[in-house]
């Protein structure tokens, strides 16, 4: 397990590391890539069990 030093010492070396230009591109490249892979940014896409649960409460409480 990692103490609270070993967690301080990396946050600060991947600050260092991200701080250089050439890091910077990779780490945007990286963050594009998981943005689309979760679909981050996109419309959201809500499951019909949700609908129907959201729409039950609706009615209960006069929404509808």
């Amino acid at each position: 397990m990692r103490t609270e030093q070993d967690l301080i010492n990396r946050k600060e070396a991947n600050q260092r590391y991200y701080k250089l230009e050439e890091n910077k591109e990779q780490k945007r490249n990286y963050m594009k890539a998981y943005r689309k892979k979760n679909n981050w940014g996109g419309k959201r896409v809500k499951s019909e069990d949700v609908k129907r649960i959201h729409e039950a409460w609706a009615k209960e409480n006069g929404y509808r």
